[in-house]
């Protein structure tokens, strides 16, 4: 995959023109040694986010002292690429970290490698409570399960259920959710970092200078 690269505002003007000049650089791709096989993940480089200079090191914070971090702002202003860049600030998992992992989405039946980059899980706000947490008639790992040793992210978070995230309470303060039924209970890990973006107001644009709120 290949992308067009601006660096000056003359070559911005040549290319509105229809006379570009411009680079071709090949998208970046973290390549994962897996024995007899690679995997190859498309990121978003944390490095290579222009601007937002604040709420970069606020996350370089965060990855460096596992807070939770609230981002919060109207639409199109950058929330989810920071959020999607910021499981690239973290190192690669240690051996038992990455089998933990690894196990922890084989009781998921969720397809995953042997890999050594943190998981980076982003559901969506229509999620349930048992898809987000995890449950089942056979208790399974949820999404807070399958982000353990990385990244959770929660994008518009004023849309998740109220009782989805009551129900985070336990795991953000204990790093593991345990899954209660009549015939079994279960505990699984859920040490992650959480990322949650939400609008400001109902339709987004309180404090904004571009658009009125309504």
């Amino acid at each position: 995959m290949r992308t067009w690269v601006i660096l000056t505002a003359r070559e911005l003007i040549d290319y509105l023109r229809g006379q570009p000049s411009l680079l071709l650089k090949d998208v970046e791709k973290i390549v994962l040694d897996l024995g007899n096989s690679t995997e190859a993940i498309h990121a978003t480089d944390f490095a290579s986010i222009r601007g937002h200079a604040k709420a970069k090191k606020v996350l370089e914070i965060s990855a460096a002292g596992g807070h939770h971090v609230l981002l919060n702002g109207p639409p199109g202003c950058g929330k989810s690429m920071l959020a999607d860049a910021f499981h690239t600030l973290f190192p690669d998992m240690s051996n038992e970290q990455m089998l933990e992992v690894y196990s922890i989405y084989h009781l998921a039946k969720e397809k995953r490698g042997f890999s050594s980059r943190p998981p980076y899980r982003f559901p969506h706000h229509t999620a349930s409570a048992n898809a987000l947490i995890g449950g089942g008639t056979y208790p399974k790992p949820g999404e807070i399960s399958l982000a353990h040793h990385g990244v959770l992210f929660l994008d518009e978070l004023g849309e998740f259920s109220r009782k989805s995230l009551d129900m985070l309470r336990q795991p953000l303060e204990t790093g593991e959710v345990t899954i209660n039924r009549v015939s079994q209970s279960v505990t699984y890990p859920s040490s992650f970092i959480l990322i949650a973006a939400t609008n400001p107001c109902p339709c987004g644009y309180f404090g904004s200078n571009e658009r009125y709120c309504s």
